[in-house]
């Protein structure tokens, strides 16, 4: 098996009553709109930084295509051209113009203005596809900062796993890490979560960047009471750059739209866009939603920033963190009107507590995480907040061979790592056909010594989410 890297959340080095107003009273199964359409088995990407360019590069994998000088200085940026000359990079597109002659993008793994993965291949041709990721600058000229293409042998799975059935992989994956969760289930029309399989549950877990898919239901609530809407703009300041932040590199005073600050944290899950929104809607309004779908919120709250979490990690000593960690929610957020926030962003300190990456803040199960699928799947069908959460959510499918088999694929992953490797590693699929309750597969991974294998979790997920679209 081709060992490929999917796109996880890496935070490295993370309905109350007040909500009822904002849900349809009666649900009913949504239409949806695909958010990568195909015409004539091309897929039509949104304009923007990447896809733009990556349109230009699928022009060039055309035999025969002139790659002058000029259109290389023109579609890629000084600090890509510092160190791969031009006559680099045309040689490097000419060779992927050799493997994959008249390429067009057979399946779509992720798109954010920032950054693109895509599977691309020659029409008819079997495996292997070429995985291609290309990234893009968000403001000025928009070109190319990152580009790089491999071979995808059409499957993420080995060879043991693909004929493991759905009981014998939820098993395997308790054996890839000491403190394990899963849940392999639906979403019913009530909004409750039912199990296909299910291993510890409803048993909390470090759950690294997927915390952000409450930020992410704080934002959808402000749309939906008309606080905030997708198109207002936030500029980038310095108070809110987080480690992790891809947009670190725009010019402070950059100005993004809440819709795209939403693709990029959940897409590509960049540290700085969540710092931005967490900011625009507050922790205050995020709490109730956590409330409302985490079995034991207090594990949860108050709902710490990137920056804000990782000071934990760096910035005080053991027997400091872990009394805000132990603490009353009164202490907590003393400690961090008083201590933790007053630091500004995070930008590494005096400790590395790896012990936190497992039993610090944002804990939950992957039952709360389903549960909070269920609450952002009933916002108003076709109003702006659930259109933004699609979106965000649907920017990422983490994995080829995903997409093609749903008509919603919402993600959402989360990584903690030290030198010993992954101490937490999370994904959190809910995979939708129209008419249809959703599906959803949530593994959850955590090891306070580090080590996870990536790849051994790749496989076993991929394979639930064979059998999931399968049912």
């Amino acid at each position: 098996m081709h060992r490929l890297i999917f796109l996880l959340a890496f935070v490295i080095a993370a309905g109350s009553a007040a909500a009822r107003p904002l849900f349809v009273d009666s649900f009913d199964p949504p239409h949806i709109d695909p958010l990568f359409p195909r015409a004539g088995n091309i897929y039509q990407l949104p304009p923007g930084p990447t896809t733009n360019r990556l349109q230009w590069l699928l022009t060039k994998f055309v035999p025969g295509a002139s790659i002058t000088d000029q259109e290389i200085t023109d579609n890629f940026d000084a600090s890509w051209l510092a160190t791969n000359t031009i006559a680099q990079t045309r040689s490097f597109i000419e060779s992927v113009r050799t493997s994959y002659p008249n390429a067009i993008v057979t399946d779509v793994v992720g798109v954010t203005p920032v950054r693109v993965t895509v599977v691309i291949d020659t029409p008819g041709s079997p495996a292997p596809s070429g995985f291609l990721q290309l990234g893009a600058r968000y403001t000025g000229t928009q070109r190319i900062v990152l580009f790089g293409v491999s071979n995808y042998g059409g499957t993420v799975q080995y060879p043991e796993d693909r004929t493991l059935t759905l009981a014998q992989a939820a098993d395997k994956f308790t054996t890839l890490s000491p403190a394990a969760s899963l849940l392999v289930g639906r979403i019913g029309a009530n909004g409750q979560c039912s199990t296909l399989a299910a291993r510890n549950a409803t048993t909390p877990r470090s759950t690294a960047s997927i915390f952000k898919t409450w930020v992410m239901a704080g934002v959808a609530r402000a749309i939906a009471n008309g606080s905030v809407a997708a198109a207002d703009g936030v500029p980038l300041v310095a108070s809110e750059l987080a480690q992790g932040g891809v947009i670190n590199s725009e010019p402070l005073g950059t100005v993004f739209p809440v819709r795209d600050l939403a693709i990029l944290m959940l897409g590509i899950s960049d540290n700085t866009a969540t710092d931005l929104l967490h900011q625009l809607v507050g922790r205050e309004a995020i709490a109730p939603i956590v409330q409302a779908t985490v079995a034991n919120p207090d594990l949860m709250l108050p709902l710490l920033g990137v920056s804000e979490q990782f000071h934990l990690y760096r910035s005080f000593p053991l027997a400091e963190s872990l009394s805000y960690v132990n603490g009353t929610q009164a202490f907590k957020n003393q400690f961090l009107q008083e201590r933790i926030i007053p630091l500004g962003p995070n930008n590494g300190g005096p400790y590395f507590h790896t012990i936190l990456l497992t039993t610090g803040s944002w804990r939950a199960s992957p039952t709360d995480i389903c549960q909070a699928f269920a609450w952002l799947r009933r916002l108003p069908q076709g109003s702006e907040a659930i259109l933004t959460v699609d979106a965000a959510f649907g920017a990422q499918a983490a994995q080829p061979d995903v997409r093609s088999r749903w008509d919603r694929v919402w993600y959402k992953a989360g990584s903690l790592s030290s030198a010993a490797g992954y101490h937490v590693l999370t994904h959190a699929w809910m995979l939708e056909n129209a008419g249809e309750d959703p599906y959803v597969v949530i593994a959850m991974s955590n090891n306070d010594n580090g080590g996870i294998d990536q790849y051994l979790v790749q496989s076993i997920t991929g394979r639930m989410l064979e059998l999931v679209s399968q049912m």
